[in-house]
């Protein structure tokens, strides 16, 4: 019987992982990253205790490399590991940290989460924890947190929103506090919208998107044919979240848009389905497409057809992947957040914001 490549993680000493993190000059062999995964408490402690010890480069690449693990297989969890680098005393280490904890049920860390938003003074930092914090309203509208604790959430996001605070914080406190049903937060989008500033109307077609409210219908369908792209791109997604059937026509024109628009609108056509939808998508399989594309379009006909077999859709994991098919750094809570760390994905965005993991 032919050997396996790789001996499986569990089988390597936790001694040689703890060697191979110390020592920057030896490139980090993947099997020690598979071995911190649902570490065990004993190696946490030896890991909590050497990690200081780790060069900043190497813990930085670690926590990085460690989120991309958790988004390619879920059923790897490094969750002990990101809560430690939480309080690491490196600014890009605990920016990648809160980025890849979001996942995890983390109720427990609100109140940390309100003490960055609050006390940091880095920008990014604080713009990654304001849109971490939509998750736990959204968790409030569907009374999975204490309600006194939403409304403190919502409180700290709406003083960011009324203060004179960076636009990047303010903007991602805007797209977190739009899951929120108070009756203030309408004002708020409505404010942004009307603001002659691409950023700021691309975060109010966002935050209408996810407010689920339908008043906000015509002032989407409006933007589709914005001559900004990051406008016609959230405009495109925010028909898709409210199910804008009127917007349809337009949707289908713009699968001849920018290729970030095109994946958005294909997207999208599967939300809101109907009997134009199908047809358009399968026919972008005749063009010369990129392997990525097809599996979007693939994904997309399958959720259509699920649409038209009236299957509740919730009950399976057809969440696009913004990171995977969006190429605008925008998506899901993410943009540039005039990032120092040269991150070509900042999903929180959402990361991505997936309404599966948080219903969990």
């Amino acid at each position: 019987m032919e050997e396996p490549l790789f001996p499986p993680p569990e089988d390597m000493p936790f001694d040689e992982v703890v060697s191979a993190l110390l020592d920057r000059e030896q490139v980090l062999d993947p099997l020690c990253l598979y071995r911190l995964s649902d570490i065990s408490q004993d190696d946490l402690a030896v890991v909590r205790e050497i990690w200081g010890d780790i060069h900043v480069e190497r813990r930085r690449g670690l926590v990085e490399d460690l989120e991309q693990l958790t988004d390619a297989n879920n059923l790897l969890s490094f969750e002990s590991i990101f809560r430690l680098a939480l309080k690491d005393e490196d600014e890009q280490v605990r920016f990648f940290a809160i980025r890849a904890i979001e996942i995890f049920d983390t109720d427990d860390l609100i109140p940390f989460f309100l003490s960055v938003l609050t006390n940091e003074t880095s920008v990014d930092l604080r713009a990654v924890t304001a849109s971490v914090l939509g998750k736990y309203i959204y968790r409030g509208e569907l009374d999975k947190i204490e309600k006194d604790q939403q409304i403190e959430i919502e409180d700290h996001l709406l003083a960011v929103l009324e203060t004179d605070e960076p636009q990047e914080v303010q903007r991602r406190a805007l797209e977190a506090i739009s899951f929120s049903s108070r009756s203030e937060i309408r004002d708020q989008i409505l404010k942004a919208y009307q603001r002659d500033e691409e950023e700021w109307v691309a975060s109010a077609l966002f935050a209408m998107g996810r407010s689920y409210d339908h008043d906000y219908c015509d002032m989407v369908v409006d933007k589709l044919q914005h001559t900004s792209p990051k406008i016609r791109l959230e405009a495109v997604r925010a028909c898709g979240e409210l199910a804008i059937e009127d917007a349809v026509p337009i949707i289908l024109d713009l699968l001849n848009d920018l290729p970030d628009i095109r994946w958005a609108a294909i997207w999208t056509l599967s939300q809101i389905g109907g009997e134009e939808a199908g047809p358009a998508i399968h026919e972008l399989l005749d063009d010369e497409i990129t392997p990525e594309e097809e599996e979007l379009i693939q994904r997309a006909l399958e959720r259509l057809d699920f649409l038209e077999d009236g299957i509740d859709l919730t009950i399976f994991n057809l969440q696009i992947d913004d990171d995977e098919y969006i190429l605008d750094d925008y998506d899901y809570q993410q943009d540039e957040y005039d990032d120092e760390f040269n991150r070509d994905d900042i999903g929180l965005d959402d990361f991505d914001l997936d309404d599966d993991l948080w219903m969990e």
